[in-house]
């Protein structure tokens, strides 16, 4: 069950209730709190929500790919359950999501002191009463999840070397944009999204390929590709169809055109045969409007 501050009230009012412990877990990043508090927004009093990833990409003001990266890291940290939908005719719609309840501590907050009077301005020097999660917890676990002295730990927002292949996957898309007078700057988010494309197991010539359509078709929408892949993938692959189609049905005529030149020849060489042309002779003569 959701706490009494979280869940009850969702959807009720014009603003969202999060847990602390989300703005609190510094092994998030700001996308990951981004999408949670978009997810939040939709969550139902249950905690169950189902927009789609455009919807929650255009709240948290990032592609789907990077809101995609989002719900798997706040799935890993247990936030969240993802589950799939179809549609009757087999269809896949959007998922379904599931916040998950986590126990919150009670905060102390002093009571003792008195309203302070409408229009008067507000103390310079006070008693903090606002405490946050972490500071609730024992100081033995806070050490436990501290990293070791001497070591250091890279955030989630601060990106690994990338490896050699999309070094070199990056410079070929840049170089074909350019040879078909597209330039384009390979941004850090751009760099990103293709980054997650491979990581996730898309083959380099699907996304050389994907790309050739994208600055075919509509050079102006190449900064947006790395989001609409999918789409431009579909697009080659219809393409490539229709060519075989084309190829197909010219090796198909061409192969009818031989067979019709080689049964012209049969027919002028048993014209020109002797024996041949006896026995035409003699099948006229037997036909009924010859006798």
């Amino acid at each position: 069950m959701q706490s009494d501050s979280v869940g009850v009230e969702r959807r009720r009012l014009p603003f969202t209730l999060i847990e602390n412990i989300i703005l609190e877990d510094l092994e998030l990043g700001p996308v990951e709190v981004l999408v949670y508090i978009a997810l939040a927004k939709h969550a139902d009093t249950e905690g169950i929500c189902w927009p789609s990833l455009a919807t929650i990409a255009r709240l948290a003001r990032v592609c789907r790919s990077s809101v995609a990266q989002a719900i798997k890291r706040l799935e890993a940290r247990g936030y969240l359950q993802r589950t799939a939908r179809f549609r009757p005719d087999g269809g896949v719609t959007s998922n379904v999501y599931k916040l998950i309840p986590m126990e919150v501590k009670a905060y102390p907050v002093a009571q003792a002191d008195p309203p302070r009077p409408r229009g008067a301005p507000a103390p310079v020097q006070q008693v903090d009463t606002n405490y946050i999660q972490s500071e609730l917890e024992p100081i033995k676990e806070r050490e436990e999840r501290a990293p070791a002295r001497g070591t250091r730990s890279l955030p989630d927002h601060e990106a690994a070397p990338e490896p050699s292949s999309l070094s070199s996957l990056l410079a070929h898309l840049k170089q074909d944009a350019k040879a078909r007078t597209c330039p384009i700057v390979i941004s850090k988010d751009w760099r990103e999204g293709i980054g997650e494309l491979v990581r996730s197991g898309i083959p380099e010539e699907e996304l050389l390929q994907a790309f050739q359509a994208c600055i075919e078709t509509a050079p102006d929408r190449v900064t947006f590709f790395p989001c609409d892949f999918l789409k431009w993938r579909k697009v080659w692959r219809d393409r490539a169809v229709k060519v075989r189609q084309k190829y197909q049905e010219k090796a198909d005529g061409e192969e009818r055109e031989s067979e019709l030149a080689m049964e012209r020849e049969r027919i002028l060489r048993e014209r020109e045969d002797p024996m041949a042309a006896a026995e035409i002779e003699s099948a006229i003569a037997r036909l009924p409007w010859r006798r």
